[in-house]
């Protein structure tokens, strides 16, 4: 019984990670990219238009650049690190023109 409840509970970690928001426990870097106007809303998470791996957070109208954690794309529309294929994220389609395979 305890090994089941055991497998259970790390099940529903690894299913939490993927729907927890995209904060990133990644050094916090302030980015001159994101302009002023485009971090007016206090906890703001923007795309990052050359990485798709990657976004910024808004805090007292500073961008702060964070990483997705390992393979995982930031969704703009959930605002959520996930798996690239369901991320939509424009800076990954264009990754993929660009890709000389």
């Amino acid at each position: 019984m305890i090994k089941a409840s055991r497998m259970a509970a790390s099940a529903l970690l690894a299913l939490g990670v993927l729907c927890l928001p995209a904060y990133s426990s990644s050094a916090q870097t302030p980015s001159t990219s994101v302009t002023a106007q485009e971090c007016e809303n206090e906890g703001d998470l923007l795309a990052n238009p050359d990485d798709a791996g990657s976004f910024f957070h808004c805090s007292h109208g500073v961008a702060y650049l964070k990483d997705c954690p390992s393979i995982l794309h930031f969704n703009p529309v959930l605002k959520v690190c996930d798996w690239p294929e369901n991320a939509g994220n424009p800076a990954a389609e264009q990754d993929a023109d660009s890709d000389p395979r």
